[in-house]
């Protein structure tokens, strides 16, 4: 039986990452037919990212540009006003304002206060509301979970799972506004340094119209750091 092949890659940054992803998802992705009729190449996929602020952060040929990027991390600050601009959710508003037993749960602020209470498997923030997100036509949240720990010496880990994912349109400014956000809600409050990002994905996916350009994605030359 064909099925999505399961892959993983290990990557310097999120730049090297996003092109070693977008490669293997055009040589190896299965084509299966999306819920909303196009067809996409798709993966289920495992990258870890060494070194999630090295510059470039975007590929040089992913197709949201810097600009756009810049805008985009506005959406994962506190104060950016989702709803105004017609969202069916925000993964901030999930995060800080996560409905539970009547109360909204800041998961973020109780992450940062935990970090310093010593090595701990159970720090962790999620974003899906089943009551809502199961039944609803409208857009449910891509990213699931987010997990941090210290691992001594002043550095930390983090790993995200995602249900889904558009890899050429999105992972890259996704993964930039993500790593920004926890650096600055959660690590440097702790005078921590993320040295290690673990990125999981049940569907890592290509969609059609993508394919051409997505063919065209060139590696970034292996820097010395690189090939350590």
């Amino acid at each position: 039986m064909k099925y999505p092949p399961t892959n993983l890659i290990q990557a310097f940054g999120l730049a090297d990452a996003w092109a070693q992803a977008v490669n293997f998802v055009m040589k190896n992705g299965m084509e299966i037919k999306t819920e909303y009729g196009p067809m996409s190449k798709d993966i289920c996929s495992v990258i870890e990212i060494r070194e999630p602020f090295a510059e470039p952060m975007l590929h040089p040929q992913f197709p949201t540009k810097e600009l756009h990027v810049k805008e985009y991390l506005r959406q994962w600050e506190r104060d950016y006003d989702w709803k105004k601009q017609g969202f069916e959710y925000n993964y901030m508003d999930r995060l800080i304002n996560y409905p539970s037993r009547g109360k909204d749960v800041d998961q973020l602020k109780a992450i940062k206060d935990l970090l310093p209470k010593g090595v701990s498997r159970r720090r962790q923030a999620i974003t899906w509301i089943p009551e809502r997100d199961l039944f609803v036509p409208e857009d449910q949240p891509c990213l699931q979970r987010i997990w941090v720990r210290a691992i001594g010496e002043g550095n930390a880990e983090m790993h995200c799972m995602w249900r889904s994912r558009d890899l050429f349109a999105a992972w890259n400014s996704n993964m930039v506004g993500l790593v920004t956000m926890i650096r600055r809600e959660v690590l440097e409050p702790n005078n921590l340094k993320l040295v290690k990002v673990v990125d999981f994905c049940n569907s890592l996916h290509i969609y059609e119209a993508d394919w051409e350009a997505a063919s065209k994605v060139k590696p970034l030359p292996k820097s010395p750091q690189m090939m350590r």
